[in-house]
């Protein structure tokens, strides 16, 4: 489990002014590093240990802090209502769309959530910042019939990134691609060649800033806004490799061309698909607009079936915005009938963003690898993998279970036997499920829950791939010389509810999956492409949504069928194949414009080079007249007469008086103008400032509290005397 100890020793590793190895950090992100406020108690062990006892309370007071940024600096950055594309959701694809278009268009940006907050930059607080509601959607399925036995009323928890990058703000670090064969799949089932793995690679590389043993050109590319590389920290990384390596499953590069059966690689480390959107924003060449806290609400819909805008509700009040081109969705369908009525603003995404040194640099997930059971095998398929295994390297300490219980809700009694000891966690999951489950709408209310029902392990092929997956996972532990030096063994300790069946037989492990099963949040499909007389598509393999012009869904949700992996890398590909399939669209339309603006501005300079001759002999002519007044003017006075300034207009207050908040908004002002921050400003500040201002403001507004609980945190951290 997370020490409190590791955590303030290795934070200064995070702060970027510090950073021994900020060298290596993209040079967009360079750029923005300063110093962090020269208050020495901010990012002092106490602060850190105070923040982390009240996380809920930082959560708060940090969203808080963002709406009001929001509120009164977008009131200058207002840019009306007409963009040529309205994007919905800034997630892992969104965020890509929303940047790609934005290189030649006007792109209006929505989503309902803020910039990330500081601590979400931490790898190793991954754990704790999921179930929060102000960065966490914190769906929860229908009961479940035939697994989640040990969640209460049998409901998995789905936890989903809220927020400018989506969930590739709370994830794990893992970059997974997927098997070829899965790709290769996509484009059987869709009758689309452009879907293969072949042609599918140069959107994977488009992204990527690739670090890392594997430096095949075909497959990884360099140079892109996500740098992809091995945290410094992988803890048992290196023993789980050689473990399955003992087993005759090679270590292979798991993002490669091909791979066989088990090859374990340690969990890759890449930076946060904000850095799209960060970077869009900044850039003054690029017309995108980003509304945060802006909650999509309808998509309009004209007489001939085209989407011609959006309505969303931004910090309460409903807005409009028109699309000239296209609107483009990041979301959840229901059934094939994809929010026409209502926009369910749910983006998705796993990956993470960080760099630094230290223990702090992995989330925990410090390997993995993916095999093939017996059932492909008997279909001949035994090259295509349908199960992996996380190696999850994190003690049971004393917090683990609660945290836990939060996160995912499971019974909190059975890691009691384990705290005090040395242990780690490995998950088993399930590559190429056969359940297929449903993610409906109750109602046209966009704030109505939606109904999500898995259907996990509703056949027993399911079940029995992943007894044989859980299987091999003790195997790898308990068979191999790596692991025997550590003495490694499963618990004896039986799951509770499965007491009375023989330990470790089939019918045990079957008990332990239906009632220890959690999602891993991979979910795809809902909104799925494929033939256009396909009954389950709702949209083609130009991600247009079928019957409806104007209009595409572009994330992880058309994908048909879920890779075998993770599935944050394969969102953003999807992401940069749809901004490719849209702006080539628009091509011919593009270089037309691009052709008659050259000839507008040919003939402009033309016209300029005429005005300015007349106007250089106009002002000759000026400058005489003027000289001979002058010259009249001294001779009868000398008397100089007074210069006024001009009048300044000072600044409007704060657009939006509403209080909602229970942030102290004099004390955010007090504190801009301590730094000669106006509120005019304030939307023109990088995020490093806007952080460093923020923490600033945080401790001063709860300084009493940080005294109070932190304390024993301080002396428990640097073993200091109160």
């Amino acid at each position: 489990m997370i020490d409190l100890r590791a955590i303030a020793n290795n934070l200064r590793a995070f702060v970027p002014a510090e950073s021994n190895n900020s060298e290596k950090a993209p040079q967009r992100l360079r750029n923005n590093m300063r110093p962090l406020s020269p208050d020495p108690l901010v990012w002092t062990p106490a602060i850190v240990a105070g923040v982390l006892a009240s996380l809920s309370l930082y959560l708060n007071r940090w969203g808080a802090y963002m709406k009001f940024t929001d509120r009164v600096g977008t009131y200058w950055d207002y840019n009306g209502d007409q963009y040529d594309f309205i994007v919905i959701g800034a997630g892992s694809a969104g965020g890509v769309v929303a940047s790609r278009l934005s290189e030649y268009y006007r792109v209006l940006l929505l989503e309902a959530g803020g910039r990330i907050n500081p601590l979400q930059v931490i790898p190793a607080l991954s754990l704790l910042m999921l179930n929060y509601p102000e960065i966490d959607w914190k769906h929860k399925t229908v009961p479940q019939k035939y697994s989640c036995f040990a969640l209460p009323h049998n409901k998995s928890h789905w936890s989903q990134g809220k927020g400018l990058g989506g969930t590739s703000n709370i994830n794990f670090l893992i970059q997974s691609r997927g098997n070829p064969k899965d790709f290769d799949n996509w484009a059987n089932v869709t009758g689309d060649p452009a879907w293969s793995y072949e042609n599918l690679l140069p959107y994977f590389r488009k992204s990527e800033d690739f670090h890392g043993i594997w430096t095949n050109a075909r497959t990884h590319g360099t140079g892109g806004p996500i740098r992809i590389q091995l945290p410094e920290y992988t803890g048992m990384g290196d023993i789980f490799v050689k473990a399955a390596g003992e087993l005759g499953y090679p270590r292979q590069d798991l993002n490669g061309f091909r791979y066989n059966l088990l090859p374990y690689e340690r969990g890759s480390e890449t930076w946060s698909i904000w850095g799209f959107i960060e970077e869009a924003m900044l850039n003054l060449d690029k017309k995108l607009t980003v509304r945060q806290f802006a909650q999509a609400t309808r998509i309009l819909i004209d007489g001939q079936n085209r989407a011609f805008g959006v309505q969303y509700d931004w910090h309460g009040k409903v807005e409009t915005a028109y699309a000239a081109k296209e609107v483009i969705v990041f979301g959840r369908c229901h059934d094939k009938s994809p929010i026409v009525d209502v926009i369910w603003n749910r983006t998705k995404g796993t990956s993470s963003r960080a760099w630094g040194r230290g223990i702090l640099t992995t989330s925990g997930t410090n390997a993995m690898g993916f095999f093939a059971s017996s059932m492909p095998k008997a279909r001949g398929q035994g090259d295509w993998p349908d199960v992996q295994i996380i190696l999850a390297g994190v003690s049971v300490g004393e917090n683990f279970a609660k945290d836990f219980a939060r996160v995912l809700v499971v019974l909190e009694r059975y890691w009691a036997h384990a705290v005090g000891k040395d242990s780690f966690l490995q998950i088993v999951s399930l590559g190429r499920p056969s359940a297929k489950g449903t993610i409906r709408l109750q109602n046209i209310d966009y704030k109505t829950t939606p109904l999500i029902d898995p259907n996990y392990l509703d056949n027993q092929e399911d079940l029995d791939i992943l007894v044989e997956g859980m299987q091999k996972a003790v195997d790898i532990v308990e068979k191999t010389r790596s692991f025997a030096k550590y003495k490694g063994h499963f618990t004896e300790i039986p799951f509770p509810g499965c007491e009375n069946i023989p330990f470790r037989s089939k019918k045990y492990w079957e008990c332990y999956a239906t009632r220890f099963s959690v999602t891993l949040h991979h979910i795809v499909g809902s909104c799925s492409m494929g033939r256009n007389d396909s009954k389950d598509a709702v949209v083609d393999t130009q991600l247009r949504v079928i019957g409806i012009d104007g209009l595409r869904v572009v994330d992880a949700s058309v994908m048909p069928v879920v890779v075998v992996g993770n599935t944050n890398a394969p969102t953003i590909m999807v992401g940069e194949k749809g901004a490719d399939l849209i702006l080539q669209t628009y091509e011919g339309e593009r270089l037309e414009a691009i052709r008659i603006a050259e000839e507008q501005r040919i003939q402009k300079e033309k016209e300029a080079a005429i005005a300015a001759a007349i106007a250089a002999q106009q002002q000759a002519q000026q400058q005489a007249a003027q000289q001979a007044a002058a010259a009249a003017a001294a001779a009868a006075s000398t008397t100089q007469q007074p210069v006024f300034p001009p009048r300044q207009t000072p600044p409007p207050e704060d657009p939006d008086t509403d209080t909602d908040y229970d942030y102290d908004i004099n004390r955010i002002r007090t504190d801009l103008e301590s730094n000669n921050i106006t509120v005019e400003d304030l939307h023109r500040l990088k995020a490093s400032k806007q952080e460093e201002l923020f923490l600033n403001s945080y401790y001063k507004g709860n300084k009493e509290f940080f005294e109070k609980m932190a304390k024993n945190f301080t002396r428990l951290i640097v073993n200091e005397e109160e």
